[in-house]
């Protein structure tokens, strides 16, 4: 009898300890899907754990890939965080079930516009605009200007020069094809119709080398001298810049500069460490932070990244993300077979 109670009292310790161990369970730690890079995260990761004591892990690949992840994990999820995301994919996470309710105390630091207060199931987090980023050395041997605005991009002497990420595996391709499409559309004209806005695309397509799969590498491209220019966020060029690359950005006017969002994933398997996440990452320390690594914060308490242009001298584009959300599948079929046709995806 004695034996028999030796082992019960033995059987429930081990489940205990491998309760605490096994990922996402008890409050050991918790796993962040997010497009930054690992360097980043790991960064957020300590202060994250330095906090709270629980132990940050991500997976760090792009924002196409991490909603086919999250949508192939939907029976048994994997991850608990979806970390730095825009709001029109979250939109349209929401109705496919992947995410679920929590709104942070926290935002109630935020300035209005990003606190995205109506919606139960994301808050922005950062916000950066989109950019056109350029290999300075580059452009000086081409005796050239960088382009400021979006008919720039179209002059002919950029033919093939230009790398972008493709809209259906990127965010920041995504963020891209909404802007435009938006911005030329005339009045009258509804759903995907943008007659000058499919046709800029088709224009600009001419001048693009390459569509790659990751958000990221265009910038580091044209950071390493492969392309003169590249549509980027801007937080990736102030990275490279303080890594010593030959690197700068213009800003087209108006500008895509919606916050990128965080939300917790439908049935994450560790939801406190998953709430806390949500809060820390809108904390005025990990908020700063975000702007040593390029990010404007969403707090007005939080001044934007040195040398960055602030805030109140961006044109930013209004952009309508339930839109976007409702009328991302077409399109990206529109986008497929009109603009890029078949060009090469890479990287």
């Amino acid at each position: 009898m004695k034996t028999w109670k030796n082992l019960m009292i033995f059987g429930l310790a081990l489940a205990f300890i491998l309760e605490a161990s096994v990922p996402g369970m008890a409050n050991g730690r918790i796993m962040v899907y997010s497009p930054w890079k690992d360097e980043i995260m790991l960064k957020f990761g300590e202060m994250f754990q330095k906090e709270t004591g629980i132990k940050l892990e991500s997976i760090n690949i792009s924002t196409g890939e991490i909603h086919a992840r999250v949508k192939g994990e939907k029976a048994r999820p994997q991850a608990d965080i979806w970390h730095s995301v825009r709001a029109e994919l979250l939109d349209k996470a929401k109705e496919e079930g992947l995410i679920a309710p929590y709104k942070p105390a926290n935002a109630k630091f935020l300035l209005s516009p990003y606190a995205y207060s109506n919606e139960p199931t994301f808050t922005g987090t950062t916000m950066y605009p989109l950019v056109v980023g350029y290999n300075v050395n580059t452009l000086k041997k081409m005796g050239v200007e960088p382009p400021k605005s979006y008919e720039d991009l179209l002059n002919p002497q950029w033919k093939d020069k230009i790398i972008m990420p493709h809209p259906a595996a990127s965010g920041t391709g995504y963020a891209f094809l909404v802007t435009v499409i938006q911005l030329f559309r005339d009045k009258g004209e509804t759903g995907i119709q943008s007659k000058k806005g499919w046709e800029y695309l088709v224009k600009l397509n001419q001048n693009v080398s390459q569509y790659t799969r990751s958000g990221s590498a265009p910038a580091k491209l044209t950071a390493t001298g492969e392309f003169p220019l590249c549509i980027t966020f801007y937080d990736r060029v102030f990275q490279l810049v303080g890594e010593g690359y030959p690197i700068s950005s213009t800003t087209p006017s108006p500008t895509f500069a919606e916050p990128s969002c965080t939300a917790i994933v439908a049935g994450a398997p560790n939801l406190d460490g998953a709430k806390k996440f949500m809060e820390f990452i809108l904390s005025k320390g990990a908020q700063e932070l975000a702007v040593t690594l390029g990010n404007y914060s969403v707090r007005p308490d939080v001044a934007p990244p040195k040398g960055a242009v602030p805030l109140r001298d961006i044109k930013v584009f209004q952009d309508d993300y339930k839109w976007g959300s409702k009328y991302k599948k077409e399109l990206l079929n529109e986008f497929n077979s009109k603009v890029a046709m078949g060009k090469k995806t890479t990287q």
